[in-house]
């Protein structure tokens, strides 16, 4: 399970037409990467979707100018959850969705900037 250690709101972006938070999620576990995690308003009209989780390997000298033509940052969403002998794929995106959106105060800024 990815364990988060920080958590910060880095811009409104848009997923396939839908309005989303881009939120930068650091790794607390050695070894895993930072990501970008693209956060709709739930259809429902309560709670929050993923809709798309980019894995950010990207080095502040050379990519500077933030874009995704190189594997800097990588679309991991379709792989991004693993069924285990434990949990299933969509247990595990639940949980990382809960934890993270339970860090700090993100879900107050989530309201606040998806209305």
């Amino acid at each position: 399970m990815y364990q988060i250690k920080d958590v910060k709101f880095r811009r409104l972006a848009e997923v396939d037409g839908v309005p989303c938070a881009e939120v930068e999620v650091h790794p607390g576990n050695e070894g895993d990467k930072p990501l970008l995690v693209y956060i709709a308003r739930s259809n429902l009209g309560q709670g929050y979707d993923l809709m798309r989780i980019v894995r950010s390997d990207a080095n502040l000298v050379t990519d500077w100018y933030d874009n995704n033509y190189h594997t800097a940052f990588e679309d991991v969403t379709s792989e991004a959850f693993e069924s285990s002998n434990v949990t299933t794929a969509d247990a595990e995106e639940e949980l990382f969705k809960q934890n993270l959106l339970a860090f700090g105060d993100l879900t107050s800024v989530l309201a606040k900037r998806l209305g």
